[in-house]
């Protein structure tokens, strides 16, 4: 575990606490802590995020943000399982990745996965799935889209239903990116 751990307000939807940034690269959020494999400015923590454990004690974490990171790890599961054990109970994870439907999801070749809307239900109460024991409660979930005119029917249809927005209209109006906002569930 860290000493001295910045108590800051990293991102407006994260209560103020102590924040991890997870493969933050040299774009941490304020006051936050950073991990990435890489040694960059920023960087206060050099650990390849697909070694678990991180060096990090349990439930140490009020926040915990990820952004255009989840799409590159080995195991997705596995991500979510070690974010889940170094959160507090409560703690509100920030997740920002490429839309299936993005140019960006599909242009770097490290991306290993390509997500969807529903792509975190299977960690959430309801899900069909038990994949893992690790359980979140869902905040909210977002299509972004671009600024331009063509951008418009994409985020109408995706407010009107993004299943049919992803089944039949998201390759004719793409999404950026998708964000999802989860509250880990483990007692106190």
């Amino acid at each position: 575990m860290l000493a001295q751990s910045p108590t800051v307000k990293a991102d407006p939807s994260i209560k103020p606490g102590k924040i991890l940034d997870v493969g933050c690269g040299a774009n941490k959020k304020p006051g936050a802590i950073g991990i990435d494999r890489v040694a960059l400015p920023g960087v206060d923590v050099v650990h390849n995020i697909n070694q678990f454990p991180w060096p990090f004690e349990s439930g140490s974490f009020d926040g915990i943000i990820m952004s255009q990171v989840v799409e590159h790890v080995e195991d997705v599961l596995k991500l979510m399982e070690e974010v889940h054990r170094v959160g507090k109970p409560g703690c509100l994870v920030e997740i920002y990745t490429p839309h299936f439907s993005s140019f960006n999801s599909w242009t770097d070749p490290t991306h290993r996965w390509h997500l969807a809307f529903r792509s975190f239900d299977l960690f959430c109460e309801g899900r069909s799935y038990d994949y893992t024991p690790v359980r979140f409660k869902l905040v909210s979930r977002n299509f972004t889209f671009g600024k331009g005119l063509l951008c418009l029917p994409g985020r109408f249809i995706s407010a009107c239903s993004p299943e049919i927005y992803e089944k039949y209209f998201c390759f004719v109006f793409p999404a950026k990116d998708i964000e999802f906002s989860l509250q880990i569930e483990k007692p106190e």
